[in-house]
């Protein structure tokens, strides 16, 4: 049995016209109904995943109030002064304070459609230096991940890549991975019905444990790149 009650569109709706509103009196008025039509299911999310979450990674931090975005924008340091958002998402990952810039997995919606997927984002080009080498020396590691997490729906969709190449002498396969900025792998839906049923959950649940080799390549990755010092919480904290 899941905990999972749907994202129905009705309450998408109300979303957008939070948004389009743009005003603490409607806010205050409907919180109550946003709340537990989006933010209360995307913590439902969080709950039934996390089991298989926890095992791939210990370390990860499944608090559901925690992992989920809230309806208000912190505005401080946005260009936009709006100050409520219409998509909702979550992010299955250790604790961004202990662990910066670490992967993670997450899920979105928004009145456009859903997505969710794999990713590793970075704040220094260095932080990425130690995957490019760990892909250049296990190549066909890497491409069996990348097969498994095809596999669970996700599509390479990172688009910024040096010109030249970071580590000449890899593989010519897997340059297309060494070259880039990021990494992230998704699927994206325009199929917003899906997210009103416990469906979502059996998909989401399927990419986590296909996907499961690229995360492990990825984290061991990041946690070689902290123990060497190439990541430092501290500096990310500044």
């Amino acid at each position: 049995m899941y905990n999972y009650n749907g994202i129905k569109p009705e309450t998408i709706e109300l979303l957008s016209l939070n948004r389009f509103k743009d005003s603490k009196p409607f806010y205050e008025e409907h919180k109550e109904e946003l709340k537990q039509g989006a933010t209360v299911p995307m913590r439902q999310i969080v709950l039934d995943v996390s089991d298989i979450m926890s095992e791939l990674d210990p370390l990860a931090d499944l608090n559901p109030v925690y992992a989920v975005s809230r309806i208000r924008r912190d505005t401080r340091r946005s260009k936009s002064k709006m100050m409520y958002r219409e998509n909702l998402w979550l992010m299955l990952r250790r604790n961004k304070n202990v662990y910066p810039a670490a992967p993670f997995y997450w899920f979105e919606f928004s009145p456009q459609g859903y997505m969710f997927g794999l990713g590793m984002w970075t704040y220094r080009p260095s932080q990425l230096d130690t995957l490019r080498e760990k892909i250049a020396q296990e190549p066909q590691r890497w491409l069996e991940a990348v097969k498994t997490t095809e596999h669970a729906g996700l599509t390479y969709n990172t688009t910024d890549f040096y010109k030249k190449d970071r580590i000449p002498s890899a593989p010519n396969e897997v340059k297309i991975y060494i070259n880039a900025k990021s990494v992230e792998f998704s699927h994206w839906s325009s199929k917003l019905e899906n997210i009103a049923s416990i469906g979502i959950i059996d998909e989401l649940r399927h990419m986590l444990t296909v996907s499961s080799p690229m995360y492990e390549f990825l984290i061991e990755a990041y946690d070689k790149a902290l123990s060497e010092g190439v990541i430092n919480a501290d500096d990310y904290r500044r």
